[in-house]
């Protein structure tokens, strides 16, 4: 889970086979009683059907909450106000020793640690480009990069365009996509 739509979600699906739910959150759901294997099957189809999967093992479980914690960190532009390196949060907020977490990462999702969260940051950035007027500087500092040049070259290795020219064509499609809906009324 993601969201807070997520959420939402689970936890009315889980009210729906009568489970009582104590508490939901990002990544995590406790319930009144342990679910029985009848119990779990349907709560697997039910979420399986609202496109979640269920995590039940416990390196699985590190693992997506590490991803939620980190998405929010992205989301929240907290990643601004670093007073310390990601590697040190991250372990001490599981309480595992980064190296082995990374170690872990990297055999489960087939991608580096380090390399996800530039991945998830870069995301972030589209999204800001694309739906804000924010500067790239300010969008820089939002997404944790030290400089605008720094995330200009991560932005250019990873898509091939600078940040400044993807907002350029996405606003020229908008342009065209506006042209076209005043030419062609419904």
């Amino acid at each position: 889970m993601v969201c807070d739509r997520c959420v939402s979600v689970v936890r009315r699906e889980l009210q729906a086979l009568d489970i009582r739910v104590l508490d939901a959150g990002l990544g995590h759901v406790d319930v009144d009683d342990p679910l029985n294997a009848e119990q779990l099957a349907a709560v697997r189809a039910a979420l399986e059907a609202e496109g979640f999967s269920l995590l039940t093992d416990r390196k699985a479980d590190l693992l997506q909450n590490v991803k939620n914690f980190l998405d929010e960190l992205i989301e929240s532009g907290a990643l601004a106000e670093r007073k310390e390196r990601l590697s040190e949060r991250l372990a001490e907020r599981f309480s595992v020793d980064y190296p082995a977490l990374s170690a872990l990462f990297s055999a489960t999702e087939g991608v580096t640690l380090e390399k996800y969260v530039i991945l998830r940051r870069l995301d972030r950035v589209r999204e800001l480009l694309v739906y804000t007027d924010l500067s790239v500087a300010d969008i820089a500092y939002q997404t944790g990069f030290s400089t605008v040049q720094h995330l200009s070259n991560q932005f250019k290795r990873e898509t091939g365009l600078t940040p400044a020219y993807y907002r350029r064509i996405r606003r020229e499609k908008e342009r065209l996509q506006h042209a076209t809906v005043l030419e062609n009324p419904a």
